[in-house]
This record gives C-alpha cells, structure tokens and sequence, in this order.
C-alpha cells in the first residue's frame, strides 16, 4: 500500500488532511491568531477577575474621598501657590490612595496582610481628604488675600518732594493685617535719575493707627495692624526724594492677611 502524498496545495490524499500553510486561505493564520486569542482571553480573564473586587463596600469609601476633595477645590480660596500648594498635593494623594484601594491590594502581598493594607489605604485616604478639606476652609477664613489688582492710589499723578499719596484697599476678607509695597520710576527718565533717593514715610489713617513709619525703600513690604478695621482701608505715604524730581508711584503688593 502506497504512503499517502501530498497534492498541490499542501492537501494530503486518502482522507487525511493537513494545514494549509501558503495562499489566501491558509490556516496557519487561524493557528497563530488563536495564540494570539488565548493571550488576549488570559488579560481578559485576569481584568475581569481583579474587576470582581471593585465592587460592593469597595467603592463608598472611593466616592466620598471624591466627594471631599470636590467640596474642598469648589470653596478654595484665591491664595499664592506657596500657601495652597501642601492642601492641592494632599487631596491628590487622598484620591489616589482610595483609588488604588478600589483597584486592590498589589499581588505579591500575603492574604492575612491585604485586609489590613486595604483598611489603613481606605483610612489614610479619608484622614488625607478631610485634613484637605480642614486646611482649604481654614485658609478661606484666615489665608493670604491678595488685592494688589484693586488697591488705588489717589492721586494718581508724578509726586514730588513732600508730595501726599493715599493708598485705598477694601478689607472685605477681614483680616487683621496689611502688607504693602510701592515701587518709583523717573516720571522724565531722561532727564532725572531720583529713584535711588526716595523713600517714603507711612502711617495709617484711623482706627487708631499707630505712629508712621520713615525710611521705606521702594519695593520694601511694611505690615500695618488694621485693629479690626473694616470696609476701606487708607494708608497715606509722603514721598521723599530731591528737588526737582518727579517719581510715578505704584502699587507692587498689597496683601490682606492674619
């Protein structure tokens, strides 16, 4: 009896069959796209597995951390980086703790020890958002305002010698404490060169303000103690420069602050 013999094709005769492996048709592609598959399945397999946990009491503690740290970003107050930076960086590891908490403990970690890693995730990630939440509300009552932008100095024109200026804040937040700092320029630079020499002297106006302050340099920050004064706060500055010289006086901080 002749041993079967391959036919063109790749097909072998008398009943028996095997792959096609050239052509359009062939089904070697069929045999590499089931590895390819059973790989794909196996993730899959393992996705839906670890899914499997997200549910149930997994996901109250999640949304609540959400919950507070949406609560916490809606009321935060307008303030400079340095001072909200550490509030912003714990709520985003609050949620990231939670959410990780969600997903489930890393393999590798004992069975005995997961549920005590999943109960200090789900506890240090609620402390992390109400600490959040505490330093956002504590900064909204007593934080840095800055209102530089709406402080006005009247009048508004090049001061010489002598020259009166008063400075207008609006203590709305009221805080208990005011920074400033004014800036000069030559009003003619080509003409004048003054602003090494001036200075200023600045004293409060009402609420019983304590005495001025003398020698202040452009761009030096004075505090004054408001004294519960609210509403419109006036801070008079007396320029001091040469004869002769006219100085453009400006705002360069003004901060509202306990």
């Amino acid at each position: 009896m002749s041993a079967p013999h391959d036919a063109p094709g790749g097909t072998r005769r008398d009943g028996e069959h095997r792959a096609q492996t050239f052509g359009a048709h062939s089904t070697a592609i069929g045999r590499a796209g089931k590895v390819v598959l059973s790989l794909f399945a196996g993730d899959v397999n393992e996705l839906y597995g670890r899914a499997k946990h997200w549910s149930g009491w997994n996901w109250p503690p999640f949304l609540l951390v959400v919950t507070l740290t949406t609560i916490a970003l809606v009321t935060a107050p307008d303030g400079p980086a340095r001072q909200l930076g550490w509030v912003y960086a714990v709520l985003g590891v609050a949620v990231v703790v939670s959410f990780a908490r969600v997903v489930g403990v890393p393999e590798g970690v004992p069975e005995d020890r997961s549920g005590v890693r999943r109960g200090l995730m789900t506890g240090g990630s609620l402390l992390l958002a109400v600490l959040g939440l505490i330093g956002m509300d504590h900064y909204a009552d007593h934080g840095e305002v800055a209102v530089t932008g709406t402080a006005q100095l009247i009048p508004n024109v090049p001061a010489g010698n002598g020259a009166e200026v008063e400075l207008f804040v609006d203590n709305t937040p009221r805080r208990s404490m005011l920074r400033l700092a004014l800036t000069v320029e030559d009003s003619a630079p080509g003409a004048q060169t003054c602003t090494p020499e001036t200075e200023f002297t600045a004293s409060l106006v009402g609420g019983g303000a304590p005495a001025s302050t003398e020698g202040i340099r452009p761009g030096e920050a004075v505090e004054f103690p408001l004294g519960g004064q609210q509403g419109n706060v006036r801070v008079r500055f007396t320029v001091t420069t040469d004869e002769g010289c006219l100085m453009r006086v400006s705002v360069a901080e003004a901060t509202l602050h306990d």
